[in-house]
């Protein structure tokens, strides 16, 4: 017979959970056990990554955040009630030019949708002959960076925190 203390819970009961982060800088955190553990180890790593700054203003704050304006207005503009990137770049293509106008309609005019004959109208605007828009965003949307909503011509797309993070890479690229 096998008994047990009060003292020491049944390992059955005790909720184990798994929490991953990978960092834009590249740090990765890993952690399992106890939410309570991984939870103040959480905040370890973020403020180690962060420095004295508050670890829960670290954790809402996002790379893209950090000097956003500068770099959005000199990527896109608005013209003729549409945003539109200022400059055709050789390196970047239909699709990508597609994400960096989202992200710059999110982070300078707060809209978060975008229907698609806008999208096409404003692509087509930044010097670029899109084939159709929904065939070409489709490698976006299954990377998950952008999301569509609605059919034919009542389609919406969104851009995802993933997509604009991606966006935000490449419009740095850009401007440098």
């Amino acid at each position: 017979m096998t008994y047990k203390s009060a003292a020491e819970p049944d390992k059955a009961h005790i909720m184990n959970y798994k929490l991953r982060i990978k960092h834009p800088s590249g740090a990765e955190f890993e952690a399992e056990g106890p939410a309570e553990f991984i939870l103040s180890e959480k905040e370890g790593f973020l403020s180690r990554l962060s420095g004295p700054e508050d670890t829960r203003e670290a954790a809402r704050k996002t790379p893209k955040e950090a000097d956003e304006s500068p770099i959005w207005e000199a990527l896109a503009e608005a013209k003729n009630g549409l945003t539109i990137l200022k400059n055709k770049h050789p390196q970047l293509k239909a699709g990508e030019a597609a994400l960096l106008i989202l992200a710059a309609e999110r982070q300078l005019n707060k809209t978060a949708d975008f229907s698609a004959i806008t999208l096409s109208k404003a692509v087509k605007a930044s010097g670029y002959v899109p084939e159709r828009l929904d065939r070409l965003l489709t490698k976006a949307i299954k990377e998950g960076l952008i999301k569509a909503s609605g059919t034919k011509r009542n389609r919406v797309y969104h851009i995802t925190d993933r997509g604009l993070e991606r966006a935000w890479l490449n419009a740095r690229k850009l401007n440098s």
